[in-house]
């Protein structure tokens, strides 16, 4: 697995490069010396698009070398989950693997929900998603040369080019450790929860909406972001801030504890989340997801409702928040998600037992 030392990938969900030869073997690739000096407006996420496909042409150099004295049996390329960024790891020489990449799906331009700056990045997301189908040589050669293209939901799928979708398999890359309990709500007012980094394209704006139709209902949102004041305002302009709770950023297990005992409901109208890792959390622990049917949530099994103007979207999802499945759900199971895998690596021309061993 490769990953750049001096820039570590920003999440648990990102990490670059599997190059197996009898084996899997992990190979850390520094990056480019000086880059950081270089680029002085790289930092944190700013920049990392750019870096991370400086870094893969860095690291292209050191895995062909690798590759000649020690030749692989498969490069697997773990993405930043984006289809359109695309991979070097397609020109090493060994069979090769895509994915799991997201980036499908249409950018939503409703003021009234993104917002004036969330509008600018929806336009922004647009322009950079059609340069990156049509004019980057990276994802092109990644897509035509990938013996099995693992996408994450859907809206991938209709995305990519049709002559590629033969080799393309779902396959979200949500990996779920947490271990399912019984659910013990208190009789108190109903509770969904929203919980994420509070960007535009996260639907907070749909979650504090949907309020004006759940009177009898609480809306506690998880996390911080540059949307929160708007979101504020909104519950405030549709007389809803006494029913809306913001708690801030807190830890993961205090999340996952809310959602064993407090939460009804998870209400994540998302515009593009590719896979949504909470979604299968909440699955897991038996708690029904509402979210709306773009990207990944669909694919996990959430409850989904179609997208439209600002005013039906928000009455749809007050409506599955009311009806939402009680009892026993279907869970997200992770295990079988990598028996799965095998199966399709065993499916693909990578059925070569040397390039197999070590997924089971």
């Amino acid at each position: 697995m490769g990953c750049d030392e001096g820039q570590q990938p920003p999440s648990h969900r990102r990490g670059p490069l599997v190059a197996a030869s009898g084996g899997a073997t992990k190979i850390c690739v520094r990056g480019p010396s000086g880059l950081g000096g270089c680029w002085p407006w790289k930092r944190g996420q700013r920049g990392v698009r750019l870096y991370y496909l400086v870094w893969q042409l860095h690291a292209l150099r050191q895995l062909r070398r690798l590759h000649r004295d020690h030749p692989f049996d498969v490069v697997w390329h773990l993405t930043l989950a984006n289809a359109w960024l695309g991979s070097a790891g397609a020109w090493v020489g060994a069979p090769f693997i895509y994915g799991p990449v997201g980036g499908g799906g249409g950018s939503y331009l409703d003021p009234r929900i993104v917002g004036a700056r969330g509008m600018l990045y929806e336009i922004a997301r647009a322009i950079s998603t059609s340069g990156g189908r049509y004019l980057n040589p990276l994802a092109r050669f990644a897509w035509r040369r990938a013996a099995l293209i693992l996408v994450q939901n859907e809206d991938t799928v209709r995305w990519l080019p049709s002559r590629y979708r033969r080799k393309m398999k779902v396959f979200p890359n949500v990996a779920v450790d947490v271990v399912p309990e019984p659910r013990e709500l208190s009789p108190e007012r109903p509770v969904a929860l929203f919980a994420g980094r509070l960007l535009h394209w996260k639907g907070g704006a749909f979650a504090v909406r949907a309020m004006e139709h759940l009177r009898d209902w609480q809306l506690v949102i998880y996390g911080t972001g540059p949307d929160e004041s708007r979101l504020r305002r909104l519950a405030r302009e549709f007389g809803v801030e006494d029913r809306v709770v913001f708690r801030g950023w807190v830890s993961r297990q205090e999340v996952l504890q809310f959602m064993r005992e407090e939460a009804g409901v998870l209400l994540l109208p998302s515009l593009h989340d590719q896979a949504g890792w909470i979604v299968g959390e909440a699955l897991t622990l038996g708690l029904p997801a509402i979210c709306l049917d773009r990207g990944g949530p669909p694919t996990l099994g959430a409850t989904c409702v179609a997208l439209d103007g600002p005013s039906r979207t928000s009455k749809s999802l007050a409506d599955a928040v009311r009806t939402a499945p009680q009892g026993p759900l279907p869970r997200w199971d992770s295990a079988s998600r990598f028996v799965q895998l095998k199966s399709l690596f065993e499916g693909s021309k990578l059925s070569e037992p040397t390039a197999l061993e070590g997924l089971g």
